[in-house]
């Protein structure tokens, strides 16, 4: 595994962790449709979270959730409309976060939360 799938794995890692320690209940993982892939896929009580983890190391120079590009947004609601209708979870409120996490040298997670970061209509 290269060094940027490490640190992916890594990062979706904590993120299940830190969502668990808050109280959701983690769905599935790496969720794969012919639409896209979603990170995380949780539950926050009633609501389906869709969660997209962005991993940096310290080092680099932007903030990773700037990363979440309008095309990737496209991509995960498209997947999570999928997932919805797979499920039938149609009537379910839902919403996608993404979590960012900055890894510095000394291995410490730095976490942001980025609740309701986009909508389904974009």
């Amino acid at each position: 595994m290269d060094d940027r799938a490490e640190l992916g794995r890594a990062g979706e890692k904590g993120a299940a962790r830190f969502l668990r320690g808050k109280g959701y209940r983690i769905v599935t993982r790496n969720y794969r449709c012919p639409c896209g892939e979603i990170d995380l896929i949780a539950l926050d009580d009633k609501v389906v979270v869709f969660v997209e983890v962005k991993t940096r190391r310290a080092a680099d120079h932007a903030d990773p959730e700037q990363n979440v590009t309008p095309a990737k947004q496209q991509r995960i609601t498209r997947s999570a409309e999928f997932f919805l209708r797979q499920t039938g979870s149609d009537d379910r409120l839902c919403r996608f976060d993404i979590i960012a996490i900055t890894l510095s040298d000394a291995k410490k997670m730095d976490i942001e939360h980025f609740m309701d970061a986009f909508s389904l209509s974009g």
